[in-house]
């Protein structure tokens, strides 16, 4: 195998004290919403391989209510937020009601946190249930069309137009489209979240290869204030290509599985105690 292109090392992303400290900080969410952590996860860059020292802590997790909550005539919001804080944690949860909706949907942003490197909590009964119900739908939906609009999304808001951009926004834009080029060569199970462990298996230009370790380099060196710079062309030429044929392959979407619907309502039942 090549070397790899960027360095990155799971365990070394977050400091035992650190874990200590966001376990305490679930906790306490938890007490005060009264909702059971179903999985808790890093999705940011720490996860992604290219967080700097400086970066913050972006944890996300999904949760359960006691069962009369979801019989409330007036529903419990779906979301749980928590302002980023002093100590720099970045803290966002969602029910698990949603997190099934969007499954259904083809969204594949949780299915990318079950493949997060960096765990912080788990129930052990949550992902064998869960897991094989977001493949399922993968199957069904593709994740094409959720990886072209991310990337599309990001190059809009960060790249598109612009002459000089913020650096570090390359690499949200650098993820989803290595992501589609996964895809594109012909990979079917679910997309690493981690970028390094994407790059094991496609082959980059050299030129943006080299552009992109560079890239990482600076910001290891400069931290979250890496700052402005001047558009990146090897960069640019190959999420555009990955763009292209992600655009080229979107589908329409395809009609509910009415059979995978009941496994997913059986799921939902079992994972907030109804059944």
């Amino acid at each position: 195998m090549a070397d790899p292109i960027l360095d990155f090392d799971a365990v070394g992303a977050v400091s035992p004290e650190r874990r200590v400290q966001i376990g305490r900080k679930l906790d306490e969410i938890a007490r005060e919403e009264g909702v059971r952590i179903l999985l808790a996860v890093e999705s940011g860059s720490r996860a992604w391989g290219f967080h700097s020292p400086d970066s913050d802590y972006d944890i996300r997790f999904l949760y359960a209510r006691p069962v009369n909550d979801y019989l409330a005539l007036q529903p419990v919001r779906d979301v749980i937020e928590r302002p980023i804080d002093a100590d720099d944690l970045d803290v966002g949860g969602w029910d698990i009601s949603k997190a099934l909706k969007l499954v259904s949907r083809g969204n594949a942003v949780v299915s990318e946190w079950l493949s997060s490197p960096i765990i912080y909590a788990e129930d052990p009964a949550f992902r064998p249930l869960f897991e094989p119900l977001a493949r399922d739908w993968q199957t069904l939906h593709g994740d094409v069309a959720h990886y072209y609009g991310l990337a599309r999304r990001q190059w809009g808001s960060f790249i598109e137009g612009r002459t000089e951009v913020r650096l570090k926004k390359y690499f949200y834009v650098i993820r989803p489209a290595v992501t589609l080029h996964w895809l594109r060569e012909g990979n079917t199970c679910t997309p690493p979240m981690n970028l390094p462990r994407l790059l094991q298996d496609v082959r980059l230009p050299e030129a943006t290869a080299r552009a992109l370790a560079d890239l990482q380099t600076r910001k290891q060196a400069a931290g979250e204030a890496v700052g402005m710079g001047a558009r990146i062309s090897a960069i640019d030429d190959y999420v555009r290509e990955q763009m292209t044929w992600g655009l080229s392959q979107k589908a329409r979407e395809p009609r509910r599985d009415p059979a995978l619907w009941a496994r997913t309502e059986a799921a939902f039942r079992t994972l907030v105690g109804a059944s």
